[in-house]
């Protein structure tokens, strides 16, 4: 199961990642912000899953990365935990933007804007991109999709 669970959670994460890009090409920016934060959380937790082998619940992407840094460091990834803090450092305030994106594009009071949109999907995207990097590093390949 846990194989099978892993590759679900991805295929998941790169269909919101996909609808998110659609969705901005359409202009519908909260539908983009939304299903872009889906997308990195949900990728996030593919690989919290496969380091771990247990399930974690939340959508705080920044917590989510601690998670799985801290998973890296017991099993003595220390330089691929590294990256991680680096990248949350480098990252903060987007990141913080990212886990908002889904209750305020829900609930908010405002629509999101393109601009606004833009910035939310490339943080997605460079969190994934930086998740599958590190899984080719710990793994030797991505989990297949």
């Amino acid at each position: 199961m846990s194989g099978e669970y892993v590759v679900l959670l991805k295929k998941r994460a790169l269909n919101a990642l996909k609808w998110a890009r659609r969705a901005f090409e359409e202009g519908d920016y909260d539908t983009a912000v939304r299903e872009a934060e889906y997308a990195a959380q949900l990728y996030a937790k593919s690989l919290i899953y496969r380091v771990l082998g247990e399930e974690r619940r939340g959508h705080d992407i920044r917590g989510l990365l601690g998670i799985l840094a801290a998973a890296l460091i017991e099993q003595g990834l220390n330089k691929e935990a590294e990256r991680l803090f680096d990248f949350v450092r480098v990252h903060r305030r987007e990141l913080a933007e990212l886990t908002e994106a889904h209750t305020r594009a829900v609930y908010g009071l405002f629509e999101y804007g393109e601009r606004e949109a833009d910035l939310i999907l490339r943080i997605a995207e460079e969190v994934i991109r930086l998740l599958e990097s590190l899984e080719v590093e710990i793994f030797g390949e991505k989990a297949r999709e």
